[in-house]
């Protein structure tokens, strides 16, 4: 047992504001030691500093309430260890996505330019299995996910085993313009094989496109998006219809790791790019 102490000596003690002090109190995880019945003024113990700290340093370092209150109950070095160790691997993730955010921004500081490698392409008419649904851009990632691994086992069932095959996906502009549209994921139809119930068999019209490789992951690749849209629209003609993508070096053993977007533009005729 320490020595009493005023709510403001205590303030000064642990660097706990007067409004904070109050919250954790009636939060409960730091009464003060004892409150006087009259006046309702608090006092703490000098024993509590430490405690005090634990929370201040804690809440300085973003931990919810409820980990702290568990940190602070917790009986034993194992369980505080624990609730510690998953507090630090959050704040990990938490600070690659505040690099990640600045070297966007960074990126953002420099106009959209025109990578040297866009190429024009015919491509010609495709046979495909292909799964297709009206989406909100929300879902995207979880439908990618679903559709992806409804494909690849069609595919392997026809074939006899698991195969390794480049998916690809067409996009409605509403889906850009609505944040709601079609959306349409295809692989190659394998030869002489009838697809499953979900799965429909189609035939893609030849079509022409300006085509741009985006390389890694999603992230970025709006700027891909707007470098492909400015030189299809400055230096050719652009075509209303579907975004087309193409996924590439994803394999068997992690089908959704692919390391390269193909992104395709719809475009009228085919004609040299600009030197």
């Amino acid at each position: 047992m320490g020595a009493r102490v005023s709510i403001g000596d205590f303030a000064v003690m642990t660097g706990l504001s007067r409004k904070a002090l109050r919250h954790y109190h009636d939060i409960g995880i730091l009464e003060p030691a004892e409150v006087d019945s009259d006046t309702g003024y608090r006092f703490y113990d000098t024993g509590q500093v430490d405690h005090a700290h634990i929370i201040r340093r804690f809440r300085s370092l973003g931990m919810s309430i409820p980990d702290i209150k568990a940190l602070l109950s917790a009986d034993d070095a194992a369980t505080r260890t624990e609730i510690i160790t998953t507090h630090l691997e959050q704040m990990e993730v938490q600070l690659q996505q505040t690099r990640d955010s600045v070297g966007a921004l960074r990126e953002l500081l420099s106009p959209v330019r025109t990578p040297a490698l866009i190429a024009v392409r015919h491509e010609p008419a495709l046979a495909v299995w292909s799964v297709g649904a009206t989406i909100e851009t929300s879902e995207i990632d979880d439908w990618f996910a679903v559709t992806l691994s409804t494909l690849r086992d069609a595919v392997a069932t026809a074939a006899g085993a698991p195969v390794a095959v480049v998916p690809g996906g067409l996009y409605d502009r509403a889906l850009f313009l609505e944040s709601q549209g079609e959306a349409t994921m295809f692989v190659p139809a394998p030869p002489s094989a009838t697809p499953p119930a979900g799965v429909r068999a189609e035939v893609f019209p030849a079509a022409e496109y300006a085509v741009l490789r985006h390389s890694g992951g999603h992230d970025g690749i709006d700027r891909s998006y707007g470098a492909l849209g400015t030189f299809a629209n400055e230096h050719l003609i652009s075509r209303q219809g579907p975004i087309r993508e193409h996924y590439l070096g994803g394999s068997l053993a992690d089908p959704t790791a692919f390391t390269t977007t193909e992104i395709c533009w719809p475009i009228l005729g085919t004609s040299t790019p600009p030197g």
